[in-house]
């Protein structure tokens, strides 16, 4: 992975489906922009890659796993790279420009790797830029469960409970092969009220910035 060479800082929030990792991006990016500019983000990105990857899971096509690992790749080296418009997550960094983006290549260990060669993904990822900091809020899959159902009217592809306690299972090993790479990764107690996690990924994201 390639160092940050900011001047802008890079934060990732990363969850289950259903942990939250989306609200608590809005929340810290509205504390933020109080005194820096900042770029909010997400992955599978709106990038041509992107698109497709959100059919797939949708269910809208079907693809083999390894090729949806290579596409998911790819969409995040155009996220980071592209030059369009204002530019990916890169340019951003580059301008002095904060980038927070909900999920980025931890996902990807997580995901594919319940089912994929671990170096074969690492090998694809070796360009990316490392954040600076990942916060992973964690919340037991019951809870993500009864919040995809309160919260929208279709289930995505790895929004079952085999899949939600087997990704999690795969955050964890990915974690700690990636601490052990260097990569700072806070694990927080997303099962808490919603003013306390905010707080708590405020803690970890002021440090780096």
């Amino acid at each position: 992975m390639l160092a940050n060479r900011g001047p802008g800082r890079f934060v990732v929030i990363e969850g289950l489906d259903g942990a939250g990792s989306t609200t608590q991006i809005k929340l810290l990016a509205q504390r933020l922009c109080a005194t820096r500019p900042v770029f909010v983000t997400h992955e599978p990105s709106d990038g041509p890659a992107g698109l497709q990857i959100r059919m797939v899971l949708e269910r809208r096509v079907q693809m083999d796993q390894a090729a949806l690992a290579a596409l998911f790749a790819a969409d995040r080296m155009d996220h980071l790279f592209h030059r369009d418009g204002e530019g990916g997550i890169v340019a951003h960094l580059e301008r002095g420009v904060d980038v927070l983006t909900d999920r980025y290549y931890l996902s990807s260990f997580a995901y594919q790797g319940m089912s994929l060669d671990w170096e074969w993904i690492w090998h694809m990822h070796r360009h990316c830029v490392r954040p600076d900091v990942t916060a992973f809020v964690d919340v037991p899959v019951e809870v993500c469960l009864e919040r995809i159902a309160r919260g929208r009217g279709h289930v995505d592809l790895f929004e079952n409970r085999r899949a939600l306690t087997r990704a999690r299972e795969s955050y964890m090993r990915a974690i700690e092969r990636l601490r052990a790479q260097g990569e700072r990764i806070e694990v927080l107690d997303g099962d808490r009220p919603l003013e306390e996690v905010r707080e708590a990924v405020w803690e970890v994201a002021r440090g780096p910035l």
